[in-house]
Order: C-alpha cells, then sequence, then structure tokens
C-alpha cells in the first residue's frame, strides 16, 4: 500500500485516518495519550516488526537488523527506565529503510533524533541507556510477537499510523476502504473549510441551530446522522 503511505505523509492525518476508520468498520487500535513523535512535523505509515524487548538492548538491535525497506519496528518494554533507542540505532534503521520506530517507552540523544529526521515516536526521555541497569532489570527480548502498545494490541505486520495527535493501528486488509473513505473525507473537509473562508460561518454550515430543535424534540437526536443527512458529516 505505497500509495497509502504516499498519501497519509502527503495529505492525510492521524485524526482523518481515525474518522474514516470507524466509517467503513475497519479495526482500530488507538494506543491512546502520550505516545508522540520527537519532531511534530513528522509522521509515520508502514507494517509492524514488532519486538517485546524487557530492557534487552540486542533484541531491539536483531529487530533494527532484520526489519525490511518501509518496517516500522515496534518496541513494548516493561518498565520506562532507560533510552531505549539513540542517534546510533536511529542512524542505522534510516540507512536500512526503515519508516521509523514506535518505543512504548523512553529514548536518549533527543537532539540528534531530530537531526536524523528518522520518525521516532515514544514517552519520553532520559540519559541513561540499557545496558547501564542493573543486572535484575534486564530480560532476553522477543520479535515478532504481539505485544501491547499502550491501550493497542499489535500484532507483526499491522500498519502503524502516527502524527503529532498519536498512533493508530490498522489491519492491511482494511487499507484500501479506508484509503478510499479518505479521498472523499478530504474533498468534503476541503469544502467545508473553504465555504468558512469565504464567509459562511460554521454554525449554518453545519445547521446547528436546526439540530438544536431537533435535540429539544428528541434528546437522542445524533448530531453524526444529522450532518450525514447534511452531507457534511465529519
Amino acid at each position: 500500500m505505497e500509495a497509502f503511505r504516499k498519501a497519509f505523509h502527503g495529505r492525510y492525518s492521524a485524526a482523518l485516518i481515525a474518522d474514516v476508520a470507524y466509517r467503513t468498520g475497519a479495526r482500530l487500535g488507538v494506543v491512546g495519550a502520550g505516545l508522540h513523535p520527537i519532531h511534530p512535523r513528522l509522521k509515520i505509515a508502514g507494517p509492524a516488526r514488532t519486538v517485546e524487548a524487557n530492557n534487552d538492548l540486542v533484541a531491539i538491535l536483531l529487530a533494527v537488523h532484520r526489519a525490511g525497506n518501509g518496517d516500522v519496528v515496534v518496541v513494548a518494554n516493561r518498565e520506562n527506565l532507560a533510552g531505549l533507542m539513540g542517534d546510533i540505532i536511529a542512524t542505522e534503521s534510516k540507512r536500512g529503510g526503515l519508516e521509523g520506530i514506535v518505543v512504548d517507552g523512553l529514548v536518549r540523544d533527543t537532539a540528534d533524533l531530530i537531526e536524523i529526521g528518522l520518525p521516532i515516536f515514544s514517552r519520553g526521555c532520559i540519559p541513561i541507556g540499557p545496558l547501564k541497569l542493573p543486572h535484575e532489570k534486564k530480560g532476553i527480548g522477543v520479535l515478532d510477537v504481539s505485544v501491547q502498545i499502550g491501550l493497542a494490541t499489535v500484532e507483526p505486520g499491522q500498519w502503524i499510523i502516527g502524527d503529532a495527535d498519536g498512533v493508530l493501528v490498522l489491519n492491511e486488509s482494511d487499507l484500501p476502504a479506508v484509503y478510499d473513505a479518505a479521498e472523499l473525507a478530504l474533498e468534503k473537509e476541503s469544502r467545508l473549510v473553504a465555504a468558512i473562508k469565504e464567509g459562511k460561518s460554521l454554525g449554518d454550515v453545519f445547521g446547528i441551530e436546526s439540530f438544536v430543535l431537533k435535540r429539544e424534540e428528541n434528546p437522542a437526536a445524533d448530531f453524526h446522522e444529522h450532518l450525514a443527512g447534511m452531507d457534511s458529516a465529519i
């Protein structure tokens, strides 16, 4: 789905993908708050290469080594005690053509990571690396397994979608329908924005007054259904 990847980097947002995923009935995993790119302009879209790290640097290195061009290495970890990703691994990941890295934990060398430009998502930063942790805090990592990233379960091969708003998980089989729906939604949003710029109020575009009257008569009235009836669903 290179067309989807290209479109996401060029035109789509995670918010748009979330909306259309619900609309198409796609299975959507939402990682939840707190996982952000090291730079707000960085975006990520690609199939997951998973690793349950257990504070094991070797497992992370092996995942990066085995990952293919366009893959997203997804690192789950049991405790946030060390920076699991730094400038050296980021440099190697970019050389190897990885799409990026998602770390459900911490990173380090943040200024260098930003300069390298590889999309990396994490929960924050810390100076210490995993090799400096006490022996009892380190285990042996496992590759290509189901991992829990925040509120979402990620299976190997599922697609990771992320930008400054956060990270989503989608099945590859759902991408064609999501892509088609995203194109339509983007066109509709463009029309709405153009109408507002031309001087029409958002309340008028959405028929907010008529919906309030509907809700006074029926408190269960659904705003999304109202918008769909006006061809303004968002």
